[in-house]
């Protein structure tokens, strides 16, 4: 096999229903510039089994045995990756028929990094959340009006990131879901000894490629399409079960020598180990940049929605308070202003989302599907009832110039 032009990277583990549908879907995608790489750390044969059945060059699966924490199943995943481009996506995930076309116009172009934002979405039949219970299971989800692209200046934005805590991977360059030049990412293992670091894998490669990168192109248009699956912690964060100790935590447990700064509350959340992963890749890549993470931002969003935790946060302020040698007072009032920020944030987002109160909250959906590669066909018939395409959105954007 020639060298691909983009490689898919679905690391694993334990997962092998959703996995199936993933890797079908993917190889359904007939063309030689294309490479699936999966890492498997299953303490099961499952997947293995299935795997070991498919005849596709294209396809290729690694049953690691060892044990590795998700953000070493992630590096060892992309140092597998043979594309010029490569996309990182998870195992209830898939890519449409445009992924590669993206890729072939950023080949073309000149574009090292093309960064989604979230236009579709599934969500597996398992899936639920607290309020709305089974509501979405099985639905395909596409915003009613999408397709514009920009060029984004990395830094830039990395700064506004940083400012307001890095809480995900809004306004950053994606390889999650996003497209990469390998090259770019071989430069981030380079200088700081691995593509991820820290315990978000997601969050750590934005906040990278951010720092090895001038700009990237910003596409609103659906190249890719995550899932959300019962098992995964998009499902657990679904019904507030995304939280614990340290220690006892299905996500961090399994990390050997997990490095946790003081400064951050010492529990298990989406926010702490946003926060965790940023310090651990400015540390390993600039750690100057470390003084302009705004924490309180990651504060305040902690005390307004895990308060029970509230000992952890407290000790975590003081930590930052010491390490900075800040006054007690200049700490109150940068917290008491990322509490309104905050504040205000949620009750909007309260307001809009009463204001529009079914499960669907004004996007268009699909039903019924039951797994990724029924939504991905799903899909692509929705947007050729559009009358929409990558191809189209290059066409109309400013960027067609290039």
């Amino acid at each position: 096999m020639n060298k691909p032009l983009l490689s898919i990277v679905i690391p694993t583990h334990n997962r092998c229903d959703y996995a199936t549908a993933s890797i079908q879907s993917i190889l359904s995608i007939s063309s030689d510039k294309l490479q699936l790489v999966v890492t498997d750390t299953s303490n099961n044969d499952d997947l293995h089994s299935y795997a070991s059945s498919i005849e596709d060059k294209r396809f290729l699966y690694v049953h690691i045995t060892d044990p590795l924490s998700m953000t070493d199943n992630h590096n060892a995943a992309m140092s597998l990756a043979t594309g010029k481009y490569v996309c990182l996506i998870g195992d209830d995930d898939t890519i449409t028929r445009e992924t590669l076309e993206a890729a072939e116009w950023a080949d073309a172009n000149g574009v090292k990094i093309v960064s989604p934002l979230v236009v579709a979405n599934y969500a597996w039949p398992d899936f639920r959340s607290k309020y709305l219970g089974a509501s979405h299971a099985g639905r395909l989800y596409l915003k009613r009006d999408f397709g514009n692209i920009s060029l984004q200046d990395s830094r830039k934005n990395l700064a506004a990131a940083l400012n307001r805590g890095a809480l995900g991977t809004e306004g950053l360059p994606k390889i999650y879901h996003g497209i990469a030049r390998k090259d770019l990412l071989d430069s981030i293992r380079d200088r700081s000894g691995a593509y991820f670091h820290g315990s978000s894998p997601d969050v750590s490669g934005a906040v990278a490629l951010a720092l090895v990168s001038d700009s990237y192109v910003e596409i609103d248009y659906p190249l890719t399409l995550p899932g959300a699956s019962g098992k995964s912690n998009t499902g657990r964060s679904a019904l507030k079960k995304h939280k614990g100790t340290l220690a006892e935590d299905s996500h961090t447990k399994r990390f050997k020598n997990l490095k946790w700064p003081a400064a951050i509350p010492g529990f298990t959340s989406v926010e702490t180990v946003w926060a965790q992963s940023v310090y651990e890749t400015l540390q390993a890549l600039e750690p100057s940049l470390l003084n302009n993470y705004n924490f309180f931002e990651i504060y305040a969003a902690c005390l307004l929605r895990h308060f029970d935790y509230r000992a952890d946060i407290v000790a975590a302020v003081r930590a930052l308070q010491k390490e900075r040698g800040v006054s007690g007072l200049a700490v109150g009032q940068r917290l008491l202003a990322a509490l309104v920020h905050h504040g205000t944030i949620s009750s909007v987002r309260f307001l809009r989302r009463a204001s529009r109160p079914t499960a669907a909250g004004g996007r268009d959906f699909v039903d019924n599907l039951g797994n990724i590669h029924e939504a991905q066909a799903a899909l692509a018939e929705e947007l050729s009832r559009r009358g929409v395409s990558f191809a189209r959105a290059i066409e109309s954007s400013p960027l067609n110039a290039m």
